[in-house]
């Protein structure tokens, strides 16, 4: 399979093929790599490069996928398909509709409760990655219909840690000119 994909900003192609059941032989821009590979999760991949193990988290993000290798994390995108779909503009829909994060973390905070209305942008979970904190908010005005994590739990990215039932009463909705 060939692809072209936009890293850190840079378009590298990308040839790859599955060799045997867990092994993939791949072309990264001028560089030749073997490895074999393990599916953890639907966001964990274990891979194996020359007889070094490492751990790669990925994760969904409007512009592409988010992925995580040693701690340092790449927004990785294709490149083709960004040059078929041409430049567009961010609307609401590309907000994200999970409160998850972006990257494995520790949880520090949670600042919401079980059945309380939260309005949109509200913080409801503070995460550490990295002795860095981010807060995550509230994606969309709503009832707190559960917290799926306890603090200093670990958590993935895709892992939903408060589950928000949407209100669709008015103030969500757009505002008129």
């Amino acid at each position: 399979m060939n692809y072209t994909l936009r890293i850190a900003g840079k378009d590298i192609p990308v040839t790859c093929e599955v060799t045997e059941g867990t092994r993939i032989r791949a072309r990264v821009g001028q560089t030749d790599l073997e490895a074999d590979f393990r599916v953890i999760s639907a966001h964990q991949i274990h891979l194996e490069v020359d007889g070094k193990g490492m751990n790669v988290f990925l994760a969904d993000d409007p512009a592409g996928k988010l992925v995580n290798v040693g701690g340092t994390t790449w927004l990785v995108q294709d490149a083709d398909a960004l040059a078929q779909a041409g430049p567009r503009r961010k609307g609401p829909k590309d907000l994200p509709q999970e409160v998850t994060p972006p990257m494995p973390s520790v949880v520090v905070r949670i600042l919401a409760a079980q059945g309380e209305r939260v309005e949109k942008g509200r913080p409801v979970v503070v995460v550490s990655a990295m002795k860095m904190e981010t807060t995550l908010s509230a994606p969309f005005p709503g009832i707190v219909t559960r917290i799926n994590c306890a603090e200093g739990d670990k958590v993935m990215p895709g892992q939903i840690l408060v589950d928000i039932e949407r209100d669709e009463g008015p103030q969500d909705q757009p505002e008129q000119a």
